[in-house]
């Protein structure tokens, strides 16, 4: 697995960049939502010569936003669905990314969509490989690899 913290990094936010016009800026290291904080998070599962996930988190009010702008309409006529689509395409388009930096073959699954407050993702069989936390206009953002651990 050649990912590097410095890989995710840049492709977490060349994504926002590109598809949103947003600037993701490092945050504190280790920062998680609180726990009253109601959080939509897209994972996509990573399996063949490597195995893994990735996860996007983001709070319900930053995902309405996000979906607002990639569906270019205002912010009040967003709707459950177009929430899911724009954080499931978050993480779809992040492990693409990873997926692309990995050595062999491997297949990316449809995007999962969770949102609700005060639960934790876990990968069965995996362990975090970087944790990244980013800033996004004030809001955070986290992003997660899971690496699957080998057996043994």
């Amino acid at each position: 697995m050649h990912t590097t913290y410095t890989d995710l990094t840049a492709i977490s936010q060349e994504i926002w960049a590109a598809v949103l016009g947003i600037e993701l800026r490092p945050a504190t290291p280790g920062q998680v939502h609180a726990e009253e904080v109601r959080v939509v998070t897209g994972t996509v599962q990573i399996t063949g010569d490597w195995s893994g996930a990735t996860t996007v988190q983001v709070s319900e009010e930053l995902a309405c936003r996000l979906a607002a702008t990639m569906f270019m309409m205002a912010i009040e006529d967003v709707t459950d669905e177009e929430v899911t689509d724009t954080v499931g395409e978050l993480a779809n388009m992040t492990g693409g990314n990873v997926k692309s930096t990995l050595e062999g073959s491997c297949q990316l699954s449809l995007p999962a969509v969770t949102s609700g407050r005060d639960f934790r993702v876990t990968v069965p069989g995996s362990g975090v490989k970087e944790r990244l936390a980013f800033d996004a206009d004030g809001e955070l953002v986290v992003v997660t690899l899971f690496e699957r651990q080998s057996a043994g």
